[in-house]
């Protein structure tokens, strides 16, 4: 009973540091881990022995390789391009309601994910308070935004 404990308990331990380690680096390559160690964890509760989990953990890590490669490849060529979008270039496109009206010409303000940011009009035009816009370019922390 002892061995069934310290097993299972072994693999969910594992399982877990394997996650936080994988939200710190960001990889995928630790959640593939993390696969096999919960494949591992079934078969050692289906009562196998500790070569049968071994199996099951190397088995378990493959089959989630082979999942997330796309997913991987994906990500990587995201980060070498440069082609992510991060810090403001992630505000483009992204749409808001005006909480200060935009005087033609001047600037107001608006919340994005409860960030309040100053912002212009692209046409030089005023925007009235509670009219949705969408966020075009930026000029340092100041948004260029456009009626939809």
């Amino acid at each position: 009973m002892e061995e069934f404990v310290s097993n299972w308990l072994f693999w969910l331990i594992l399982a877990a540091l394997m996650t936080v380690i994988e939200l710190l680096t960001n990889t995928f390559a630790f959640f593939c881990l993390v696969g096999g160690c919960l494949v591992a964890l079934i078969v050692e509760i289906l009562g196998f022995g500790l070569e049968a989990q071994l199996l099951g953990a190397a088995i378990g890590t493959v089959v989630a390789f082979i999942a997330f490669l796309p997913l991987m490849r994906k990500h990587r060529a995201e980060q070498q391009s440069g082609t992510s979008p991060s810090n403001m270039d992630a505000l483009i496109g992204r749409t808001t309601v005006v909480v200060q009206p935009v005087e033609a010409g001047k600037m107001g303000r608006a919340k994005i994910d409860g960030d309040n940011w100053q912002i212009r009009s692209a046409d030089n035009s005023a925007i009235n308070a509670g009219e949705q816009v969408r966020v075009v370019g930026y000029d340092s922390i100041i948004l260029t935004v456009e009626r939809i």
